[in-house]
């Protein structure tokens, strides 16, 4: 068979397998096409006039006071709106952000609309190395906007259809605290009881003052930080398998391609072709597989480990002193493990972390750039306990989480157990290299 004709067979042939396995895995959603799902209709809701970002959106409190304290502060361009409790490399990020816009005398607007309704959109919550964490992830359509105040102008925008917003936020657990079988902790320390007039309060730090006597009343509540806000498109899962539809068919039509232009008998040069293809998918398969297996396995070599401090380590290292002057936003997303050593002092770690930096010209539209940055990082191997209980005597700044709190007995923040005496438990880069 001559090459032309092996292509040709080979088409066909590939089409009629592509039609095949898309008719099982391939799921068309005929009503986004409806009127209401349009972009024109979709742009009409988002921008109704609401009071508050999130008003209407049928979330529950705590999920929407969440979102609503990063976006407000963004929206206003006024870092006077920015909560209290917000982990410190965050706010300087958020601070930073907001500067920027006020010396570009704009605002960044983030409205949505169709929000899925729950259980997607709830909190999902997990503890590790000593702190209670929770993630909510809305599903929306969304229109971020950069809007000048005096103006009213929108200098630039970006619609997303299939948005989503992730918050991350965390909080301090006593160790005397964890030792039961709790797995929601403080989640009946929402509110109190004013010991002067007998009203019920709710509690959003740890020193709160009642509306209706003015008492200052000193809790211990531990309440949540914002670690990560963030906003981005995802791909649809019909998107994903025709991706993966087209890339089995290209490997498909090679293999049949040459095997009928190699071997004269046409049935035993198919049967070989179609073996090869899932040879060839079998082994990419596997070193996925080897690679997913290789991240499942590092960490559990380090003691302690969590993916989240470590990110957040990694940010405060990279952004400590921001010198860009056109930087916006920033952050750092996945992070893949390489390698761990261990001596009997330290743990050595080498990573490849994978980010995004937005920025913003004083003229031209903002525009984001993807960052790859493989660093080697070290701290104790056994780093002493950074989440303790104790009395309180005095009150202080913390420079981890910069809440304003009264240190325990062994001089530790009560929110997020930063240790004022020894701080072994932070991951410091040795080296660092970009791509």
């Amino acid at each position: 068979m001559g090459l032309s004709e092996a292509m040709l067979f080979a088409f066909a042939a590939t089409i009629i397998c592509a039609f095949a396995i898309a008719e099982k895995i391939i799921d068309i959603d005929f009503e986004q096409f409806m009127p209401k799902n349009l972009k024109k209709a979709k742009m009409k809701r988002i921008l109704a006039k609401r009071e508050t970002p999130l008003q209407g959106a049928r979330l529950q409190k705590d999920i929407k006071d969440s979102f609503e304290n990063v976006l407000l502060p963004l929206g206003k361009a006024d870092k006077g709106y920015l909560p209290k409790r917000m982990d410190l490399t965050f706010r300087r990020k958020m601070v930073h952000q907001v500067e920027l816009l006020g010396k570009r005398k704009l605002c960044r607007d983030i409205q949505v609309t169709d929000v899925v309704p729950l259980p997607k959109n709830n909190f999902k919550r997990w503890n590790d190395d000593g702190r209670e964490w929770r993630e909510s992830i809305l599903q929306c359509s969304s229109l971020e906007r950069l809007i000048s105040p005096q103006s009213g102008k929108t200098v630039h925008q970006i619609y997303r259809k299939n948005s989503y917003l992730r918050i991350l936020q965390s909080r301090h657990i006593r160790h005397s605290d964890r030792q039961g079988k709790n797995k929601e902790f403080y989640s009946d320390k929402g509110t109190i009881i004013c010991p002067s007039c007998g009203a019920e309060v709710e509690l959003s730090s740890q020193q709160v003052i009642c509306p209706y006597c003015g008492g200052v009343i000193q809790s211990e509540f531990y309440d949540w930080q914002t670690e990560v806000f963030e906003i981005y498109e995802k791909m649809g899962a019909n998107m994903q398998y025709g991706l993966l539809l087209l890339a089995y068919s290209g490997i498909m039509f090679l293999c049949l391609t040459l095997c009928l232009y190699l071997i004269k008998d046409t049935d035993i040069s198919l049967t070989i072709g179609v073996i090869a293809t899932l040879l060839i998918l079998l082994g990419i398969a596997k070193i996925f597989q080897s690679k997913e297996e290789k991240q499942e396995k590092l960490p559990k070599e380090i003691v302690r480990y969590s993916e989240n401090y470590l990110r957040s380590c990694i940010n405060d290292a990279l952004y400590k002193d921001v010198n860009k002057p056109d930087l916006m936003d920033y952050g750092i997303g996945s992070i893949i493990l390489k390698n761990v050593v261990n001596t009997d002092k330290t743990t050595e770690i080498t990573a490849t972390a994978y980010g995004s930096e937005t920025y913003l010209p004083e003229s031209g539209k903002p525009y984001t750039k993807k960052t790859k940055t493989t660093l080697v990082l070290q701290r104790a191997r056994y780093p002493e306990r950074r989440k303790t209980d104790g009395a309180f005597f005095k009150e202080k700044d913390c420079p981890s989480c910069g809440a304003n709190f009264i240190p325990d007995e062994h001089n530790c923040c009560s929110f997020c157990g930063y240790s004022f005496q020894v701080d072994n438990a932070k991951w410091v880069i040795k080296a660092t290299g970009e791509s």
